[in-house]
C-alpha cells in the first residue's frame, strides 16, 4: 500500500518528508519519533509548521551542499513557521529544545532538527 500522499500525523504527510529528486523515504522508528514531535510541537505552539527538507539522497545532498555525514541522510528536517514569522521561529527554537530534539541548528529562517544520541546546538 502506498501512503506517501497519507497522513503521518495529524498535520503532516509523509510526501513532506521524502527526498525531493527521488521521494526516497527510510520509515524508521526514530522516523516516527521524529514526526511524534514535530507534531507536539506543532500543536502546543497553536501555528502551521513547513518543511523545508527531509529525507535526502547521496545525490540530492551533495546537489544542496549538505554535509557528507549530514543527518538529512539518515532522517532530520529543516522546519520554519509556515508564515516565516521570526518571533515564530524563536518559539520553534525553544519548543525543540523542551521537547527532546537533539541536533537543533539554528538559520536565519528555519531550525534543523534532528535525534542523534548526543545533544549538539549550533547557529547557522
Amino acid at each position: 500500500m502506498n501512503k506517501v500522499n497519507e497522513l503521518v500525523s495529524e498535520n503532516f504527510l509523509y510526501t513532506e518528508f521524502t527526498c525531493p529528486c527521488c521521494s526516497t523515504l527510510k520509515i524508521t522508528p526514530r522516523f516516527y519519533q521524529h514526526v511524534r514531535l514535530l507534531q507536539r510541537m506543532r500543536t502546543e505552539l497553536g501555528f502551521p509548521i513547513a518543511v523545508n527538507s527531509g529525507q535526502r539522497c547521496e545525490k540530492h545532498n551533495q546537489e544542496v551542499g549538505g554535509a557528507a555525514k549530514s543527518w538529512h541522510l539518515l532522517f532530520a528536517t529543516d522546519v520554519r513557521p509556515e508564515d516565516d514569522d521570526p518571533k515564530k521561529l524563536e518559539a520553534m527554537y525553544e519548543a525543540a529544545k523542551r521537547l527532546g530534539f537533539k541536533g537543533i541548528g539554528r538559520y536565519e529562517r528555519f531550525i534543523h532538527l534532528d535525534l542523534r544520541p548526543e545533544p549538539v546546538r549550533w547557529n547557522g
